[in-house]
C-alpha cells in the first residue's frame, strides 16, 4: 500500500514536471493558445481534445524511449530515432533553438519585473537566473520538487479565472462568442492542434527523456503522461473559455489574460504576475537543463560549470534584444518538432513502444 502511494505521488511529481515545461509565458498571458485554438472558434475545442490525446500518448512515448534506451539527452534518442549522421545534425539545430527560447523566456523574466513591478529589468533577470541554477544544480530531483509546487499554483489559478468566468458570463454567452470565430474549416484547426502538441514535445523532450530514465517504473510514467496530458488540456480549455467571455476586447491586448485577472479582483492580478514568472521559470529550468544534458552534465561539479555557462551566456543574450529572432525560432523550431514526432511515431523494429 505505502509503494503504491510513492508510486502514485512519483506520476504526480512526473506529470507536474510535463506541465511545467510545457507551458510558458506565451500560455500564461492566452496569446499562444488564442492564436493555436482560439482563433478558430469552437472548433477549437475540438482541437484541445486531439492536443490532450496526443499529450498523452507522445509525452509517455518519449519517457518510455527514455527510459528503454537509458537516454539522459536528445542525443541518445536521436541516434536512435534518426541514425548517426543525421542525429548530430538534430543535435546542434535543437541546441540551437533551445537556447533561442531560453534568452527569451531570460529576457521575458527581465521584462516582467520591469514592467508590472517597476523593478531594474536586471535585478529581474539575475534573480531569476539564481533561481533557475539553483534547482538545476540539484539534479532532475529538483526539477520534480520545483514543478511541484509551480505547476499546481498555475493550474489553480487558470481553472479559478474560468470557474469565476463562467459563473458572470454562462457557458451560452461563451459559446455564441466561439461562433461568432468559427470561420475556418475544422481540418485546419485540427492541424493546428497536431502542431501545436509536436511544438511543445519537442520543448518538452530535452525533461521528459532522462525523467524516463530516472524511474524505474513504466506504469508510473504512464500515468504521468496522462496526469499531465489531463492537466494541460484543462488549462487550454479554461484559457479559451475566458478569452471567449470577453471577446472581441481581448484581441486588442498583448496580455489577455492579464486583462481577465483584472475582471476579477486586485489580488488575483498580483497572482497572475506570479503564474506568469512561474511559467517563465519552468520553462527556463527544463530548457537550460536539456541544453546541460547535452554537453554531459554527469557529475555535481559538470553540472554547476555547464549550467552556469548556459546562464551567463543566455542572461548576455537576453540584453541585446531577440524579438525578430525569436519569433524565426519558434516558427522553425514548430516544423522541427514536427519531424521530430513523426520519427517517434514511425514503425520500427529495434525498440517496439507498447
Amino acid at each position: 500500500m505505502h509503494r503504491a502511494g510513492q508510486s502514485k505521488w512519483l506520476a504526480f511529481q512526473v506529470g507536474c514536471t510535463y506541465v511545467g515545461t510545457v507551458v510558458g509565458a506565451g500560455f500564461a498571458s492566452g496569446q499562444e493558445i488564442f492564436q493555436f485554438f482560439g482563433r478558430y472558434g469552437n472548433w477549437g475545442f475540438l482541437s484541445i481534445l486531439l492536443s490532450v490525446v496526443l499529450f498523452a500518448w507522445l509525452g509517455y512515448k518519449v519517457m518510455y524511449l527514455g527510459h528503454r534506451l537509458q537516454a539522459h539527452s536528445y542525443r541518445e534518442l536521436n541516434a536512435f530515432l534518426f541514425g548517426r549522421t543525421l542525429g548530430s545534425v538534430f543535435d546542434v539545430v535543437l541546441v540551437l533553438m533551445l537556447f533561442g527560447v531560453t534568452v527569451a523566456m531570460l529576457a521575458g523574466a527581465g521584462a516582467l519585473f520591469r514592467e508590472s513591478l517597476h523593478v531594474s529589468f536586471q535585478v529581474g533577470a539575475l534573480l531569476t537566473l539564481a533561481i533557475t541554477y539553483i534547482t538545476i544544480v540539484r539534479g532532475i530531483k529538483g526539477i520534480l520538487e520545483a514543478n511541484t509546487v509551480i505547476v499546481p499554483t498555475m493550474v489553480s489559478f487558470v481553472l479559478f479565472a474560468a470557474f469565476d468566468v463562467l459563473r458572470k458570463y454562462g457557458l451560452p454567452h461563451i459559446w455564441s462568442a466561439g461562433a461568432m470565430l468559427t470561420t475556418h474549416h475544422p481540418l485546419v484547426s485540427l492541424i493546428s492542434g497536431v502542431m501545436y502538441a509536436a511544438f511543445n514535445i519537442g520543448l518538452a523532450a530535452g525533461v521528459l527523456i532522462p525523467l524516463g530514465a530516472n524511474v524505474k517504473d513504466v506504469e508510473t510514467l504512464r500515468l504521468g503522461a496522462c496526469m499531465g496530458a489531463i492537466a494541460l488540456g484543462s488549462m487550454l480549455l479554461a484559457v479559451t473559455c475566458a478569452l471567449f467571455a470577453h471577446y472581441p476586447k481581448v484581441m486588442t491586448l498583448d496580455i489577455p489574460m492579464a486583462y481577465v485577472a483584472s475582471q476579477i479582483g486586485r489580488y488575483l492580478q498580483w497572482a497572475f504576475l506570479f503564474v506568469l514568472w512561474g511559467e517563465i521559470y519552468s520553462t527556463l529550468v527544463g530548457n537550460v537543463y536539456s541544453l546541460g544534458a547535452q554537453f554531459g552534465m554527469r557529475t555535481h561539479r559538470s553540472s554547476a560549470i555547464v549550467t552556469g555557462v548556459i546562464l551567463v551566456l543566455a542572461y548576455l543574450g537576453s540584453q541585446v534584444g531577440f524579438s525578430t529572432m525569436v519569433t524565426y525560432v519558434y516558427g522553425v523550431f514548430s516544423w522541427i518538432s514536427t519531424l521530430f514526432v513523426f520519427a517517434l511515431v514511425w514503425p520500427r523494429e529495434k525498440l517496439p513502444v507498447p
